[in-house]
């Protein structure tokens, strides 16, 4: 097997964790799950670096789906994955200690 396939072979394995993401990232809010869940698939892709590639794809190609976003909207929904990202964070530092 050659390098671009088991390139292509690791790219198409995420795909269904790519298309949630896109999901995600279209809608006009997250709820608290949908939050969570964006958080767990952005701390994947920091330890993934296939995946983060494929991540920042995505986020280009959701930017293009939805010109109209502004600036202030684009800050707004990013603070808001900061947000579940730190919340992400902690219960899952507040889990190792607890053990």
């Amino acid at each position: 097997m050659s390098t671009s396939d088991e390139w292509l072979g690791s790219a198409l394995a995420y795909r269904s964790v790519v298309y949630e993401y896109c999901q995600l990232a279209l809608r006009p809010s997250l709820d608290e799950a949908g939050a969570e869940r964006m958080g767990e698939i952005l701390q994947q892709a920091e330890a993934e670096p296939l995946l983060n590639l494929l991540i920042d794809e995505a986020d280009g190609l959701v930017a293009h789906l939805q010109p109209c976003l502004g600036e202030q909207h684009l800050q707004q929904q990013q603070q808001r994955l900061r947000g579940a990202i730190d919340a992400l964070w902690v219960n899952e530092l507040l889990a190792t200690c607890g053990r």
